[in-house]
């Protein structure tokens, strides 16, 4: 038996305080169910003076393993722990990947009301853990409330392709600007386009932004490339947008009614503080671009919509949501209006 040790990422804890050890043991036990070797023994432990997060393996890690293992939102390092003459001993295990675009590209924007970083990363990673596309390569990863951008570039760091759906047009138009700019600065290779889509009888209007990119140009000419595709338009046409089935993970930061409410119409002139009717809007033509077995994650304020009905609005629309374990063990509080969970869920 193997005994690994996790250092957290430093600002995890400024980012959910004392409840960070709770919400990184949870999205560490969704990843390791997809580990080579089996796994458990997850505990939160003090070595030296200093938390980590610890576990077991029945087998050294492999290469994919600790790919997997890299992306994890609070992985800072990783260690195997041995005890040697009765004194705890850490050596450093050397993770095999890169990011494909450095992190900065999610967090030098800022703006009022944006999702912390390593909460969209702890997203993007219990999304890709939890459908039947763990082992895809590349994988195409939808945000239908695209806002700013912040999970579509995470989504980017982690080498998946990425696409997303805002409606506002200025913001929209806003985070394209913005990531071109940050492409030519860092001198990455890329084309981009954008192109108007309407359908039939101007039943919808949308602007398409796509960029194709490389972190090189050997990677470049080698095919290594990615995408990036957000279109200002409304999410209830993502069917209309992109291809039925295409997308191997769906990840949402739905608006906590606090910072900002929910849109559903491109004329509507209030907004909403519960998410509920931007997800019977918007639900049908979600189901339809993901791929079968693909998962679905959404994180919102359980203050205004309770979890009860948040996922018998999923079931109702074709998915499966997840219980028990740790997907019963990410809420937490933000403020005092906002107390955040994520729900899991899996397209039949």
């Amino acid at each position: 038996m193997i005994h690994y040790a996790v250092l957290a990422n430093p600002g995890h804890n400024r980012v959910y305080f004392e409840q960070s050890g709770g919400l990184s043991t949870a999205e560490l036990e969704v990843a390791l169910d997809r580990f080579s070797t089996p796994c458990g023994e997850i505990s939160e432990k003090v070595i030296a003076g200093i938390p980590y997060i610890t576990f077991t393996a029945a087998a050294p890690l492999t290469p994919t393993d600790l790919t997997r293992l890299s992306r994890l939102s609070f992985l800072y390092a990783l260690f195997v722990e041995e005890t040697r003459e009765g004194t705890p001993c850490l050596l450093p295990v050397e993770l095999p990947v890169k990011d494909y675009l450095p992190s900065e590209v999610s967090r030098i924007l800022k703006y009022t009301g944006k999702t912390n970083e390593l909460f969209t990363r702890l997203m993007i990673t219990v999304a890709l853990n939890s459908g039947a596309y763990a082992d895809e390569p590349a994988p195409y990863l939808l945000d239908p409330v695209a806002g700013r951008g912040t999970t579509l570039f995470e989504a980017l760091v982690c080498g998946c392709n990425a696409a997303g759906i805002e409606i506002g047009d200025k913001v929209a138009g806003d985070t394209a600007a913005y990531f071109k700019r940050f492409l030519e600065t860092e001198k990455y290779k890329h084309t981009f386009h954008k192109e108007r889509i309407s359908g039939e009888n101007r039943a919808f209007t949308g602007v398409m932004h796509a960029f194709s990119l490389a972190p090189s140009k050997e990677a470049w000419s080698h095919g290594d490339t990615r995408e990036l595709r957000l279109v200002a338009g409304n999410s209830q046409y993502a069917d209309s947008f992109f291809r039925k089935n295409s997308f191997h993970a769906l990840v949402g930061d739905l608006p906590y009614g606090v910072q900002h409410g929910n849109v559903t119409r491109e004329k509507q002139s209030s907004l909403t503080r519960n998410p509920r009717e931007l997800l019977i809007a918007c639900l049908p033509a979600w189901h339809r671009v993901l791929k079968p077995g693909a998962a679905l994650v959404l994180a919102w304020n359980t203050l205004v919509l309770p979890r009860e009905e948040m996922t018998a609005i999923l079931a109702d629309h074709g998915f499966e949501v997840k219980t028990g374990g740790p997907y019963d063990r990410f809420s937490h509080r933000v403020d005092q209006s906002i107390r955040r969970d994520i729900v899991t869920a899996v397209k039949n």
